[in-house]
């Protein structure tokens, strides 16, 4: 499910089986880093929907959260939006290509996944990658849903 109004109406009558909420977390750089931040951008969101895809039903694919720097203000935007959604959803969970965030631990679950150029790969190469890393955030999640 994903943030739109079909999907909030799903959401609403089913929500006793969806509990974990995916919220892609994007730097947004146009300086020295802009290809950098776009590519990392790019496959976390591709990542972000196929485990959506694969995982309908169960998770809810929230929309990005941009940010320009990893500050103060952006971690307690981020503790103020991981608040607000706990009340709907047990499992909060940000994913994200940017390195800088592998430290985190106040924010909740924090997957951080190496981002891969995608722009000169074929189709199936691409395929087989974006399914690679989603099976290995699929056992991070059974993990974490183990836990409850």
């Amino acid at each position: 499910m994903r943030w739109r109004i079909t999907d909030a109406k799903d959401y609403l009558q089913a929500k006793d089986y969806i509990d974990t909420a995916v919220i892609p977390l994007i730097n947004i750089r146009v300086n020295n880093h802009f290809k950098m931040a776009a590519e990392k951008g790019e496959f976390t969101q591709l990542l972000s929907e196929e485990l959506e895809r694969q995982l309908k039903g169960r998770v809810y694919l929230l929309p990005p959260y941009t940010y320009v720097d990893r500050n103060e203000i952006t971690v307690q935007g981020l503790k103020d939006l991981r608040e607000e959604l706990i009340t709907e959803f047990p499992h909060v969970v940000l994913l994200t290509s940017d390195e800088s965030w592998r430290a985190e631990d106040a924010l909740g679950k924090m997957i951080v996944t190496s981002s891969v150029p995608l722009e000169h790969l074929n189709d199936s190469l691409k395929r087989k990658i974006l399914d690679e890393r989603t099976a290995e955030i699929l056992n991070v999640l059974l993990q974490l849903w183990s836990t409850l």
